[in-house]
């Protein structure tokens, strides 16, 4: 009915978005372009206006939109480094399982559990014995390269010698020095147990050559390579204390410097054969 209709309406014309709020606006025309419909900002409000107050509104909706946008974006690299640190550590986590020895006894638990699968178990003996070949393969490698023993080397061998092993501690000694013989001592037990390393000995005085190039001022002195790059050196008995050190202190000064790949600590009691 008439009385029904809103102000502003037609007969048979039903509300837009505007009359629902407030029914005494006319209704929009249903031709208005896309410009029309955008909204503006605050215009002047009287004729002295310089439309500062206006401007100075805009801009703080502008730096309001920034700032979202900034503190958006850092969110997200936030976000992103931490989902990469996670995957990174949890890679980590899976590679250091992958390369955990599997042993004997862990096989024989597993058996003995309740909860013990055929797969998993087959699985873990399966592991153990790729280990146990890898180890094997890589010992008679080591063992070809001269690993395991304490050899003396002339200068022309020095090159091919740090280079063909991952790993390779030089002694440059001179032979009326006390010191150096007791870091022979100490360096043939080291090269007994840690099958992962070459140790070498060589005469200074026989090498005059390599003892200028590495700066060798100091005797003894047992340089440590790593791939054919020296990494550390251990100069008379500097860290160690009197010549009464244990074998294991110089060990552990060694590993400090990437020169073993054995796990041990620098107050294990070693049993060095």
């Amino acid at each position: 009915t008439d009385h029904e209709r809103m102000p502003g309406m037609l007969r048979g014309q039903a509300p837009d978005a505007f009359q629902k709020v407030d029914p005494s606006m006319p209704r929009r025309s249903t031709y208005d372009t896309d410009h029309e419909r955008m909204p503006v900002k605050p215009q002047k409000t009287h004729a002295n206006s310089t439309g500062f107050t206006s401007q100075v509104a805009g801009l703080a909706t502008d730096g309001i939109m920034e700032q979202a946008i900034t503190d958006k974006l850092n969110a997200t690299m936030q976000e992103g480094m931490e989902d990469g640190f996670r995957a990174r550590t949890d890679e980590e986590e899976a590679e250091r399982e992958r390369n955990r020895e599997v042993t004997a006894e862990e096989i024989d638990n597993q058996q003995d559990s309740k909860t013990c699968d055929d797969d998993d178990l087959e699985a873990l003996r399966a592991r153990r014995r790729m280990q146990m070949k890898e180890a094997q393969e890589k010992r008679l490698k080591y063992q070809q390269l001269g690993h395991g023993q304490y050899d003396e080397i002339v200068e022309e061998e020095f090159l091919k010698t740090v280079t063909a092993s991952p790993r390779c501690v030089v002694h440059f000694y001179h032979k009326m020095f006390e010191k150096c013989k007791v870091i022979d001592m100490h360096l043939g037990k080291c090269a007994r147990k840690f099958i992962g390393t070459r140790f070498v000995r060589m005469d200074a005085e026989k090498a005059p050559f390599f003892v200028e190039k590495l700066k060798i001022k100091t005797l003894p002195c047992a340089v440590v390579f790593n791939d054919g790059v020296a990494v550390g050196r251990q100069v008379g008995y500097d860290g160690l204390g009197s010549e009464e050190f244990k074998t294991v202190q110089l060990a552990w000064r060694i590993k400090e410097w990437g020169g073993l790949e054995e796990d041990f600590g620098p107050e294990d009691d070693i049993a060095w054969g």
